[in-house]
């Protein structure tokens, strides 16, 4: 039966791995929207970075995926590495969201400042070199994810690309439109709600953050099985309720700080 647990579990870890890879690039696309000034450039970026958010990613999940399967030897080492790569990401991710790199005044283009391939892409064209440090860190979010894959078929990973990229397009592109109506109604000087703008990310943030979370927990689930070492129940469940928990703790101890810095952002955006 193809609504089968296994078949609905697929189904919810591709929806799941979509909506982590472009819950940044959905944001980045909405704190853009002064730079829209027609809906082709709202759907050109929109489409460019929903195209780097479904092949970056797949670079390093389908080189990894291979290398587990056909090695089996190396997986624990594969899985741990994808765990290390997780929670490198994870740390980048909540240091900027609380502002917690502010001397080193990081944002997306600044950060890719001393990239050498950022500085050839700005030579040639803004457009670009934008869309490439906006993406850049959906590279290392490929190998994390590679856990997910370890009871998966030939069939059922290239079968994910299409699933992911459809999630991971439509999301990005369908985020288009809400920046293009942002830029009018501040345009008409008809938006000035710098809390809802700050909610939007903020909440958008935590929701990235608990995927990652999540496939960074499997990761590490995931090599303990390569080791022999047999859980007393399913992985999935572990690291659900481990980034679960994780996710409490980071809101206790950094959640008013996030709120702070997002809701800073958002009112120097709307200046």
């Amino acid at each position: 039966m193809f609504y089968s647990s296994a078949n609905l579990q697929y189904l919810l870890i591709n929806g799941a791995i979509g909506v982590g890879i472009a819950a940044d690039a959905v944001i980045a696309t909405i704190g853009r929207f002064k730079r829209f000034e027609t809906i082709r450039d709202a759907l050109t970026w929109a489409a460019a970075i929903g195209f780097t958010h479904t092949v970056f990613p797949m670079i390093g999940l389908i080189g990894l995926w291979y290398a587990a399967s056909s090695f089996p030897s190396l997986k624990a080492g594969i899985y741990g590495a994808g765990f290390v790569v997780m929670v490198w990401f994870i740390n980048d991710v909540v240091r900027d969201i609380a502002g917690l790199d502010n001397d080193a005044d990081a944002d997306d283009d600044d950060d890719a400042n001393d990239d050498f391939f950022y500085r050839f892409l700005s030579q040639h064209s803004r457009f670009w070199a934008a869309v490439w440090a906006v993406s850049i860190d959906a590279l290392v979010t490929g190998p994390g994810k590679t856990a997910a894959t370890a009871q998966w078929s030939q069939a059922q990973v290239l079968g994910s690309f299409p699933l992911v990229g459809f999630v991971v397009f439509g999301l990005v592109m369908l985020s288009a439109w809400p920046a293009i109506l942002l830029r009018r109604y501040w345009q008409a000087k008809k938006f000035d709600n710098a809390v809802g703008l700050a909610r939007f990310t903020a909440i958008g943030s935590w929701v990235e953050l608990s995927i990652f979370m999540y496939f960074a927990y499997l990761a590490i689930s995931e090599m303990v099985l390569a080791l022999g070492v047999q859980p007393v129940t399913s992985e999935f469940l572990i690291a659900g309720i481990l980034a679960m928990v994780t996710i409490a703790l980071l809101l206790i101890t950094l959640g008013q700080r996030v709120w702070q810095t997002q809701l800073q952002e958002a009112q120097d955006l709307l200046l």
